[in-house]
């Protein structure tokens, strides 16, 4: 989005902001359709860690600064709150923890508590994969 397109009127740039926005909706849901539907090996290609971080990374950094502004702190918590729990809670479910952190999900379930899930797909993102490959045989 532009802020400002020098020599543009302002109903031009509204106009071009607006597209810009019903675009990258519209890109949303392809990307969400793309993730139902690729094969695995092309989900790699797409949704990896690094394709996908500078996007996280954009949506939840907040800079200090906003203390000053109570304002917009306000309007990002809003926006950014309900998303938070909706991903913490699709981690925190049980048929993913087992599928993603089969080894951690058991100690998990054994350990209960809040969050147990999530814990174990947190743990089970501290080690390789090669490791976890090795604790499977054992």
């Amino acid at each position: 989005m532009s802020e400002r397109k020098n020599g543009y009127s302002s109903q031009v740039q509204n106009v071009y902001n607006y597209r810009i926005k019903k675009y990258a909706v519209q890109a949303l849901k392809d990307l969400a359709l793309l993730a139902q539907k690729l094969p695995e090996d092309q989900q790699a290609e797409i949704f990896n860690r690094e394709n996908m971080y500078e996007l996280l990374k954009a949506l939840f950094k907040l800079d200090l600064k906003l203390k000053q502004n109570k304002e917009l702190l306000g309007k990002k918590r809003r926006r950014l709150l309900p998303l938070c729990h909706d991903i913490i809670m699709m981690l925190d479910d049980n048929n993913f923890a087992y599928l993603v952190a089969p080894i951690h999900w058991e100690v998990m379930v054994n350990e209960g508590g809040h969050l147990a899930f999530l814990k174990a797909v947190y743990y089970r993102s501290l080690i390789s994969p090669e490791d976890e490959e090795r604790k499977l045989k054992e």
